[in-house]
């Protein structure tokens, strides 16, 4: 029984341990939507995409991310950055999406 439960611990530390950390490609992402956004509408410091797709713990690089950037004025828009041959190609999404990311 007490094995049971360390070794759930250790198992729940493991997991939690790779969320928050972001990959290259999604900081890359991130970045290129920063740059894309007006500083007079937009808090670009704030700006999070979504992280690279992970079935069964298995990770693959995206060359799609969903980011939202935080509006000064409260609320969010819901940007596209797609990885080209060129270089990150951001697009609006939805305006006024709200502040979490769909998936």
């Amino acid at each position: 029984m007490r094995f049971a439960g360390l070794a759930s611990l250790l198992a729940c530390v493991l997991l939690l341990a790779g969320c928050g950390t972001e990959s290259p490609r999604q900081a890359d992402a991130r970045v290129a939507v920063q740059d894309a956004l007006p500083a007079s509408r937009y808090d670009a410091s704030r700006t999070r995409c979504t992280h690279n797709p992970s079935p069964w713990f298995i990770e693959r690089e995206a060359t799609v991310f969903v980011c939202t950037a935080r509006l000064h004025d409260g609320g969010c828009d819901l940007y596209r950055a797609t990885l080209k041959n060129a270089g990150w190609e951001v697009a609006l999404e939805r305006r006024n999406a709200g502040c979490v990311l769909p998936f």
